[in-house]
């Protein structure tokens, strides 16, 4: 445990750049026996003479003093810099934001909202992590993430606020040659006989089972899978429909398929990408700057990935 302080090292340090005691003092513009009481007490606590005393010619450092001023040196420039990342703190002008993102949004959105909040808060670190929806909230209510980028549903809301900052339709997905294909929407009551592609991620199961069951239909699912590619790559090697919110910029597929995007002509319910935080928890300056800007950048997207 370090019993010496940071002013008793600013003392001796003054004291080997000035060349003596009544030289430190004026510098520091305090006493003499402030000074020297603090000199004494530092080579008590540390066992070293940094001192040589010499009645006519003052203070000279010894070994053990000129390699502890060394240390001292360095100590007074990590306590400066201490001092001045604090000052930024309080303004609020550094610090590190923990975002929690949704897989599924992660890649559609998180680089480009993250690289664009670094260029007018440099000093700010975000700090990614993807994770379910569960877990998101988990976390949030845990303290261990401080905003989440998510969808408003797939787990409870209890103790969460919300910004929304998007919202997404849900859209047919259909293998490029179906006979449906050349439409530019479908009723999904047209499709109530076609074997259905699921995607198997935490929440979007049962949001997508539940809207199916909201117009009526309940089509064998052929073929499941997590990955919104691979079910994209499903649905083009003809194992059938699918839903999907979030929509790749392109009709290829990762295997070379093709695929088309369709609007829903039936009233469904639609997701809401949201940030949420722990509710009544301390924000401050750069949470919310992060905040109103997430809103800026989902606002300012002329057609979010939906």
């Amino acid at each position: 445990m370090v019993r010496y302080t940071l002013r008793q090292c600013t003392y001796f340090r003054a004291i080997a750049e000035h060349g003596g005691i009544a030289q430190a003092a004026r510098a520091l513009n305090i006493s003499q026996p402030s000074v020297a009481q603090a000199l004494d007490k530092l080579e008590s606590i540390t066992g070293l003479t940094l001192f040589d005393r010499h009645h006519a010619r003052g203070l000279t450092l010894t070994l053990q003093g000129r390699v502890f001023l060394e240390h001292v040196t360095r100590l007074d420039q990590q306590a400066q810099q201490v001092e001045r990342e604090a000052l930024a703190l309080a303004a609020e002008a550094a610090g590190e934001i923990r975002l929690g993102v949704f897989w599924t949004l992660s890649p559609f959105y998180a680089a480009g909202l993250i690289r664009a909040f670094a260029d007018i808060a440099p000093g700010v670190i975000v700090r990614q992590r993807e994770m379910s929806l569960t877990d998101l909230a988990d976390a949030l209510r845990e303290g261990s993430i401080d905003l989440a980028l998510t969808y408003d549903r797939g787990a409870e809301p209890d103790g969460l606020a919300f910004v929304e900052l998007a919202v997404l339709r849900p859209m047919i997905v259909l293998a490029a040659d179906h006979p449906l294909a050349s439409r530019r929407s479908i009723n999904l009551s047209d499709l109530a006989t076609e074997s259905y592609v699921m995607l198997d991620g935490p929440g979007s199961r049962s949001y997508f089972e539940g809207l199916l069951a909201e117009i009526g239909i309940n089509p064998h699912i052929s073929y499941v899978s997590t990955s919104l590619e691979a079910v994209r790559s499903a649905v083009a090697a003809g194992f059938g429909f699918t839903l999907l919110v979030m929509r790749p910029p392109s009709s290829l597929t990762y295997d070379g398929g093709r695929v088309k995007t369709l609007r829903i002509d039936n009233e469904v319910r639609p997701l809401r990408v949201v940030l949420a935080s722990r509710d009544g928890a301390h924000r401050g300056l750069i949470l919310r700057r992060f905040a109103e800007h997430a809103v800026r950048y989902f606002a300012a997207l002329k057609e979010p990935a939906s």
